[in-house]
């Protein structure tokens, strides 16, 4: 009898998983299609079916800092990279929101904690670069407004370069006839 309660209970929990999972999905597409008003309605119906869904309150406090709503990015990203701290996307929107906030001591925090982790050379060189104009001081808004959007546009390059990889290597894998079959041992001419 206990057994059908636990059998029941993880029932339930993969419905909800698989909703907030379709949650954070549709949440993504619109994030990354330009729509962050509706990806944050999205992330949020994800959060409320998991409230610890890590890349669910990445994609929010992205969406939150597309939507120039600052401190709640500030917020929801600080939450994630103390629950996540290996996670790059949350650590670089982290530092945009303090950048755009005029908090370059926060900014710089951040960023180094980013250019710990395993980053793809180009992303890593960028953000020594900004890490350099941090330390300078004297920054611009208008300079601001570059860093920002150059990081920005460099995380994106980066992970869409990570996406394409995946899928070349899917179609190669699809494609080579040695991987396409099932395993047959032929015998050997000698034998």
């Amino acid at each position: 009898m206990q057994w059908r309660r636990g059998l029941g209970l993880v029932l339930v929990l993969a419905v909800l998983a698989g909703c907030a999972t379709a949650q954070t999905t549709a949440g993504t597409s619109a994030l990354r299609e330009g729509r962050p008003e509706e990806a944050a309605e999205h992330f949020k119906e994800a959060l409320v079916d998991d409230p610890n869904r890590v890349d669910a309150k990445i994609g929010l406090g992205i969406s939150r800092y597309r939507l120039a709503a600052y401190p709640e990015a500030i917020a929801v990203l600080s939450d994630a990279a103390h629950q996540a701290p290996g996670q790059p996307a949350a650590r670089l929107y982290l530092t945009l929101s303090y950048l755009r906030q005029r908090e370059d001591a926060k900014a710089q925090d951040e960023l180094t904690a980013l250019r710990a982790l395993p980053l793809e050379p180009r992303l890593a060189a960028q953000v020594d670069q900004t890490l350099a104009l941090l330390h300078a001081g004297g920054i611009t808004d208008a300079i601001r407004t570059y860093i920002a959007a150059s990081l920005d546009y460099a995380f994106d390059w980066t992970r869409e370069l990570a996406e394409t990889r995946v899928a070349l290597r899917n179609a190669q894998l699809a494609w080579d006839p040695f991987w396409s079959r099932p395993y047959v041992l032929y015998p050997c001419r000698r034998c």
